[in-house]
């Protein structure tokens, strides 16, 4: 019988473009790169598919399950995708012991000795990996991105306990939040540095509509919560641009100017909770 220690979830998009060499577009190759990189032994991997995109599915590995994913995402960001709360509840829901969430555009290429590392981290409390950036498929080394985080792993038992219910992948501050998140429930959270967990490199995509949409729900989620944060000891930087966002109106009552402050006080606070989860890091060579 088929022991799942690890079960991660993901939403694959029907395309995939990236630059390549030559003018050449790189997406279709990187994407099935990813694909045949996430299952492992122990290692289980659902695909949710959201229902406006299940004409246009791409093709997966047969150790790749797909899903139909929960309805919404679509009426509320204004583009089809997956609730990650749906997505770690399937997760949860095959009995592994560690469940995580990928992006779809990352490159697993992990040994047996990293994985097992990783899920004995994410055993103790919530791990979030940085991405390598490369150029091209071939390249073995690059830098680091430390400011998002693209694979997320953590105990089966922590998922219900996130409140993700407005977060759904493709939608920017969703990795800020979880760390923030588990963080006030007291969940002990870890930064990785690891080279296998590799991104090729594109222009950024993210809306400013959408990021400001994003940034709000987790203002309004930090309002209830306020007390939680202090203990934290995020710093007088994020205490203050997290009051400011606290204090800040809804959009229909903002006034000239004020969709400019809320966003540069968002990403210094982001910044801030980033700052404040690396005090926890490692680097797995």
């Amino acid at each position: 019988m088929r022991v799942t220690e690890v079960a991660l979830a993901t939403s694959v998009p029907p395309a995939m473009r990236r630059p390549g060499p030559g003018g050449q577009d790189a997406g279709p190759g990187w994407r099935d790169a990813c694909l045949a990189s996430w299952p492992a032994p122990g290692w289980r991997v659902l695909a949710l598919t959201p229902p406006e995109e299940a004409g246009d599915a791409p093709a997966l590995p047969a150790q790749v399950e797909p899903v139909r994913a929960a309805p919404g995402v679509a009426a509320r960001y204004g583009r089809p995708g997956v609730w990650l709360s749906d997505a770690l509840a399937r997760a949860a829901g095959t009995g592994a012991e560690v469940v995580g969430i990928v992006n779809a555009d990352i490159r697993l290429d992990l040994c047996a000795a990293r994985r097992a590392a990783l899920a004995g981290l994410a055993r103790d409390g919530l791990v979030a990996c940085h991405r390598m950036e490369v150029a091209h498929a071939a390249q073995a080394e690059g830098p680091f991105y430390r400011y998002g985080f693209d694979l997320v792993l953590m105990p089966a038992a922590i998922a219900p306990r996130l409140d993700l219910g407005a977060f759904a992948f493709g939608v920017p501050w969703w990795d800020y939040w979880i760390l923030l998140d588990a963080k006030m429930l007291g969940i002990e959270v870890s930064v990785v540095e690891c080279p296998g967990v590799r991104h090729l490199t594109h222009a950024a995509a993210w809306r400013r509509e959408a990021w400001l949409a994003a940034l709000r729900e987790v203002a309004a989620r930090i309002a209830p919560r306020r007390d939680a944060l202090a203990p934290l000891g995020l710093g007088p930087v994020a205490a203050a641009t997290g009051e400011m966002l606290l204090a800040l109106p809804d959009p229909e009552h903002e006034g000239y100017g004020l969709s400019e402050l809320v966003e540069l006080a968002g990403t210094r606070f982001g910044l801030e909770i980033v700052r404040a989860a690396q005090r926890r890091a490692f680097r797995l060579d």
